[in-house]
């Protein structure tokens, strides 16, 4: 049986001891089952150099012990006290125009130091030893959202890692210079330690050097990661954690092999629902190992800090959130914080309760989402989630070709979360996978906004479709190679020869004049897009009908084996172009084996579940602030309200939630008889 934890972040090292004790007995007054500590406490536990003190974390693990609560313990390498980096500038984290960081924020020093990397070391193995035979310690939490406030790191050091990463990575000066092409503008290096990072510059610097350097930093920030994490599993068996983000300049795929299981954090307003669900659909498929995560930080009622009070949630989105989390199989909704801050730059941050201890605006929802675990939890222990038979690949790696080139401002993770978008206005199961997930079970593959798709990608994507799968490629997909360079054999280089197309063109269409049709819709098309003629053997589903590239293909399709690839050259634009991307998304899943098929409004998400006697459950959320109808094409029993739901129209209130379960019923029941009498078999 999986245990749901319901928590709060709790800071002992802010408060007196009769506080703490109050607060913790107000969390299991409240439902709450978890708590986490001490990811910004290296001062308390090390106010001197070698001078532990590790009695803060064990006093509050045995409190919390004692009021049947668990607890993940944090490591407190985000925030080093002053000894590490007073008069040592050189150990602070370095900006692009080399200027060091200062203490007294956080995330502030260089996590490739050496200095700081041997007192992380030690702090993290006196942590260790500390809890290790605590039965309510249930994780180790690894630092605190590694790189959300800073990049990579330009410091001196890093320079001489970066000098020898290269040398790993390319053997050879002369591979370098040729992977980069830096005969261009006399960039042509003679050696290694002549390699510039990617530092201010009169202009731009060569797209491969600044995409390299972010591997450089990714793969660096995993190591320190990696290091911390080998530390704690040598004295203890705690599984290790760590709550990562979206838009956290890490490889969350390589990060993720050196945990047991992998922690996010999202503060998702509800106009952005579908950033929300993008959230919980990923890190449920970030391990190919493990399906299990956390929700660790959501607010209970808005963010803040000094420079920006962000507007309050919907009366009931709370609530929701946590449904949707659940049911999509986390075993935790966590919020930051239980008590507010009295002090610091997050004073005006939503928290559970006061800095003077007395109810928040969020309160209600709290006690309300409490009340929904019980509820909900008898259920949940009876299904597990289905695993969807939609696939959208998110990596990290391809998030960083964007920070080098955004051309129009654009972002990867709005690009995604647009497109995204129309897959739960379609109303489809989804997931959102790594580049080397597998894809066995999977029926749909989509490859959006991935400008460099690699052997070992396309590889894995040409027998998925072999074996039947449909593979949707792009837009902006496939057009870069791993340097960040044009492709010299075809615009898409092995894509488009796989795609069965040819004379390739590309150019930024937004508000160009370009019209596209497809799929009965008319369009305006947008961003960068590729326009390319079709092969023999290769069907054109969309055509520019105006503009320059006007009777060039922007959508095909060939069959590849009992599959098809679909190629995607742009992105439509306007309601028109919606409603051509949703017609798009159906045809591509028409003949997947989906667990459901329902006509949902918009702001319906629907997450289907599985009893144990095989019973398909529907688990639907309205993240509106509005009545929103939906089409039952059977009959339904709403297993929380005990109401038999009829084929038809149907509605669900602002952010009200259901969990349906298909009836047959065993005999015709009278008009005046209750719903459930003599329904379920």
């Amino acid at each position: 049986m999986t245990k749901n934890y319901y928590g709060a972040a709790l800071y002992p090292e802010l408060w007196d001891s009769e506080t703490v004790e109050t607060d913790v007995k107000h969390m299991k007054d409240l439902g709450m089952n978890l708590a986490r500590i001490g990811e910004f406490a290296w001062s308390t536990l090390e106010p001197e150099m070698d001078n532990f003190d590790m009695s803060m974390l064990t006093n509050a693990i045995e409190l919390f012990q004692r009021h049947s609560i668990d607890v993940i313990v944090c490591t407190p390498t985000p925030t080093p006290p002053i000894w590490m980096t007073h008069n040592h500038s050189e150990r602070l984290h370095h900006s692009a125009d080399l200027i060091p960081q200062s203490h007294g924020s956080r995330q502030h020093i260089c996590t490739n130091n050496p200095f700081f990397r041997e007192r992380a070391a030690k702090i993290a193995e006196q942590i260790a030893l500390a809890v290790k035979d605590y039965s309510n310690v249930i994780a180790i939490q690894l630092d605190n959202e590694f790189k959300c406030h800073v990049g990579p790191c330009y410091c001196a050091g890093c320079k001489q890692l970066w000098h020898r990463w290269l040398e790993e990575k390319y053997q050879t000066i002369d591979q370098l210079n040729k992977a980069w092409g830096t005969t261009i503008w006399s960039q042509t290096y003679l050696n290694f330690d002549q390699v510039p990072q990617p530092v201010q510059t009169p202009f731009l610097h060569n797209s491969s050097l600044v995409t390299t350097y972010q591997t450089f930093s990714m793969e660096k920030i995993a190591c320190f990661a990696g290091e911390q994490a080998d530390i704690l599993r040598k004295y203890t068996d705690i599984p290790v954690t760590h709550n990562t983000g979206m838009f956290f300049d890490v490889d969350n795929e390589i990060l993720a092999n050196h945990l047991d299981f992998i922690s996010f954090d999202t503060y998702t307003p509800a106009s952005n629902y579908a950033g929300f669900m993008m959230n919980n659909d990923r890190w449920r498929y970030i391990k190919n190992s493990t399906c299990r995560y956390m929700l660790l930080e959501t607010s209970t009622s808005y963010t803040g800090h000094l420079a920006d009070y962000p507007k309050i949630h919907h009366t009931g989105y709370v609530p929701a959130e946590a449904f949707a989390t659940y049911a999509n199989g986390a075993s935790a909704f966590s919020y930051w914080l239980f008590r507010g801050q009295r002090t610091g730059c997050e004073q005006p941050h939503g928290s559970v309760v006061s800095s003077w201890g007395e109810p928040t605006i969020g309160y209600s929802s709290v006690v309300e989402t409490g009340n929904l675990l019980k509820q909900i939890n008898p259920i949940l222990q009876r299904s597990e989630p289905i695993e969807p038979k939609v696939a959208i690949t998110y990596s990290d790696r391809a998030r960083s070709f964007y920070v080098t080139e955004p051309g129009e401002g654009n972002d990867y993770k709005t690009l995604v979360n647009n497109f995204y978008q129309h897959l739960l206005d379609v109303g489809v199961e989804r997931k959102l996978i790594p580049e080397g997930h597998e894809l066995d079970g999977c029926n749909v593959l989509f490859s959006p906004f991935l400008r460099y798709i690699s052997d070992e990608y396309l590889l894995n994507a040409k027998e998925f479709v072999e074996k039947g799968g449909v593979w949707v490629v792009g837009p902006m997909a496939g057009d870069r190679t791993a340097e960040h360079t044009w492709h010299t054999t075809g615009g898409l280089g092995e894509i488009g020869e796989l795609a069965g197309v040819s004379q390739i063109m590309q150019f930024p269409a937004t508000d160009s004049g370009h019209i596209g049709a497809a799929y009965g819709h008319q369009a305006e098309l947008g961003l960068l897009t590729n326009v390319f003629s079709p092969n023999q053997g290769t069907t054109v589903k969309g055509l520019v009908t105006e503009g320059q590239a006007k009777d060039h293909a922007f959508i095909t399709e060939k069959q590849l084996g009992k599959g098809r690839i679909i190629l995607l050259g742009s992105m439509p634009a306007g309601e028109e172009g919606n409603k051509m991307l949703r017609a798009l998304i159906k045809d591509a899943t028409t003949d997947a084996d989906l667990s459901y098929k329902l006509n949902i409004g918009r702001g319906i998400v629907v997450i289907p579940r599985r009893t144990k006697d095989g019973r398909v459950q529907l688990w639907m959320v309205n993240f509106t602030n509005e009545n929103t109808s939906w089409q039952a094409d059977k009959k339904y029993v709403d297993l929380l309200t005990e109401k038999q739901i009829e084929i038809g129209e149907n509605y669900l209130t602002p952010f009200s939630y259901a969990v349906l379960e298909e009836v047959e019923l065993k005999r015709k029941i009278p008009i005046d008889q209750p719903a459930l009498v003599d329904v379920l078999l």
